[in-house]
């Protein structure tokens, strides 16, 4: 597993959402890195990390995670989730309860069962024929203002696709680690969590983060204005003045 560690403190650790890998959160770790030691893994399948022929579920996910915070040495951790990585810490909440302090879960995956058809043929579409139109398949659905993307960003983006092994985790994954978790599993992670959504998010909409927070006890929302599924790169200085709040009540 390649990732990104920097600060010192508590241990926060960013999962990241499918696609280029753990650079999507260089909007937010130096900044989280002044008070926490920040760590941001390349998920297993995706970016430098290796990319072995899996189930890629999302147990399998939760298993890597497991077996990745053990070999930090790290007993109990902060769980910050984009998108698919959103779902990757429920599952560890689910599994691995006493590992986790909490969880802030980022336009989740996992939670609602609705999912746009146009987002998902973008995501058909960069993970067959990355391209120069990668560019325009990213701002259509990923966020909500142009420019919002960094150039550099999005050649990686092409650039890990075309690696050995880098489509396979979304075409072995076939949507697995994404599939709605069932409301009555969700009543059983009582971690405090924080919901923080893009209001103009087109990929997941808002009403998931409204149908969790009826199944979640201990649950807060935080909706970001003028924001798409990937809210820190639409607002930064907003996302991380939520994220560290939320952050630095519970540490």
């Amino acid at each position: 597993t390649s990732y990104l560690r920097i600060g010192e403190g508590s241990p926060v650790i960013f999962l990241h959402g499918g696609g280029a890998g753990a650079v999507a959160w260089h909007p937010v770790i130096r900044e989280i890195s002044k008070f926490f030691c920040a760590i941001a893994p390349d998920l297993v399948g995706y970016g430098e990390s290796d990319k072995p022929h899996a189930l890629y579920d999302r147990h399998f996910f939760s298993q890597w995670l497991k077996d990745f915070t053990d070999a930090l040495g790290l007993k109990k951790c902060v769980l910050v989730g984009h998108s698919l990585g959103g779902a990757i810490a429920l599952q560890f909440a689910l599994e691995h309860p006493d590992r986790i302090k909490r969880l802030a879960l980022v336009c989740s995956a996992a939670l609602g069962l609705s999912f746009p058809l146009i987002p998902l043929l973008n995501g058909i579409f960069l993970y067959s024929f990355p391209s120069k139109m990668t560019s325009w398949h990213l701002h259509a659905c990923l966020v909500h203002r142009l420019g919002s993307l960094h150039e550099k960003f999005i050649k990686y983006a092409e650039e890990v696709c075309r690696k050995p092994g880098g489509k396979r985790a979304f075409w072995r994954g076939c949507g697995r680690a994404i599939l709605p978790i069932p409301f009555d599993c969700l009543k059983r992670i009582t971690h405090r969590t924080a919901l923080i959504w893009g209001a103009e998010d087109r990929v997941l909409p808002l009403t998931h983060a409204y149908k969790a927070m009826r199944s979640m006890p201990d649950v807060q929302l935080h909706v970001i204005p003028q924001a798409g599924h990937i809210p820190f790169f639409d607002q930064p200085r907003i996302f991380n003045e939520v994220l560290l709040k939320f952050l630095e009540d519970g540490c």
